[in-house]
């Protein structure tokens, strides 16, 4: 804006300068990438591009509206968060906000078992037997706490008022079955992943270009398509070709970079080092325009590590993005690498309670 022009529209300099402000303000609202209502601060919200109950922490504003990331969380991000299933309590991933919340697990010997993020267990199964024996009635009682062992020691005295539910509480002990194991597994399917993975992605453009590269109908059809069918998503086992970077046991990476000789747009998601999905998101019908973005986050030191990381663009371009990783038929070679993936998640909760030798 020049001497001239504030000359030639007349008015005060003030005047002027505070009319072209307010107009420009008012054309840079943001709206919501979705469905385009304007933002502010009733209905913005913040986008947790990886769920925040799996340890994301890239959460931005002026992207989404609320109702819009409710709708999202619905279709794609729930499913994604319980594909990990009890992991993050169990691994006590830390999050951005919140405590990981307390899960109730069933074990191999048919039990119910409540576990906490702090490691610590109690059986959810509630046991009150009465058996006639010559000398009276036998009573048998257990339960996961002590509040719910005094509540059936009273319903006890109530049904046999020669009991003593305080002498009886003094014999009470505490019964570790050491034998038992938990049921644990990880669900990975297209149903299951592919919906929040597509999620990520577009919000993690929008962030770091200010475009959506699809609007919200075909996004939605983007993430019903790679649920139902995979649609040009892959699981890239070995992770993506070209990046290198430092061994990050748990992390998350977001990348997306261009191709610009084939218009292809790849982008690549890793979640705690462990669910690693990728493949061609956008394509334009002729040679495309140079993009390239980097994030990791190490989860362990709740550290933002993107600068480490950086792209081998020969190796990168030389791929056929087709056939790169494990499509969601190749069955066998999945079965094996989620049995890896889960042996991998057994080994660090080990390792988290595992005794520190002494000096």
């Amino acid at each position: 804006m020049t001497g001239t022009v504030l000359i030639l529209i007349g008015g005060s300099m003030a005047t002027v300068v505070g009319g072209l402000w307010a107009a420009f303000k008012y054309r840079r609202k943001p709206r919501c990438s979705g469905c385009g209502v304007p933002l502010d601060t009733q209905n913005d919200s913040r986008a947790h591009i990886i769920p925040n109950a799996l340890g994301g922490r890239l959460a931005p504003k002026g992207i989404i509206c609320r109702s819009c990331n409710t709708t999202l969380g619905n279709v794609a991000d729930n499913a994604l968060i319980d594909a990990f299933g009890v992991w993050p309590t169990l691994l006590d991933i830390p999050r951005q906000q919140g405590q990981n919340p307390t899960k109730t697990i069933d074990t191999r010997n048919g039990h119910r078992v409540r576990v906490k993020a702090d490691g610590s267990s109690t059986k959810v199964d509630v046991q009150y037997d009465v058996a006639v024996i010559p000398e009276g009635h036998s009573i048998q009682i257990s339960a996961g706490d002590m509040k719910t062992i005094r509540q059936l020691l009273l319903k006890a005295a109530k049904e046999f008022p020669q009991f003593d539910p305080t002498m009886a509480e003094g014999h009470a002990r505490t019964i570790q079955d050491q034998g038992d194991q938990f049921k644990l597994n990880l669900d990975f399917s297209p149903q299951a992943v592919f919906g929040g993975v597509s999620t990520a992605i577009w919000l993690y453009l929008f962030l770091k270009t200010n475009r959506s590269f699809m609007d919200w109908k075909s996004l939605l059809a983007y993430i019903t398509n790679a649920q139902n069918q995979g649609g040009q998503l892959r699981y890239f086992v070995e992770g993506l070709p070209g990046l290198r970077g430092p061994q990050i046991d748990l992390g998350h990476k977001l990348i997306v970079r261009s191709v610009p000789a084939t218009g292809e747009l790849i982008a690549y998601v890793e979640i705690l080092g462990i669910l690693k999905v990728g493949g061609i998101f956008a394509k334009s019908p002729r040679p495309g325009f140079a993009l390239e973005h980097i994030y990791v986050h190490d989860v362990r030191q709740e550290t933002d590590r993107s600068n480490e990381f950086s792209i081998d663009g020969a190796e990168f371009d030389r791929q056929d993005w087709k056939t790169v990783g494990l499509s969601p038929a190749d069955a066998i070679a999945l079965r094996a690498h989620f049995r890896k993936a889960l042996e991998i998640f057994i080994h660090y909760y080990q390792q988290r309670f595992r005794a520190t030798p002494s000096a």
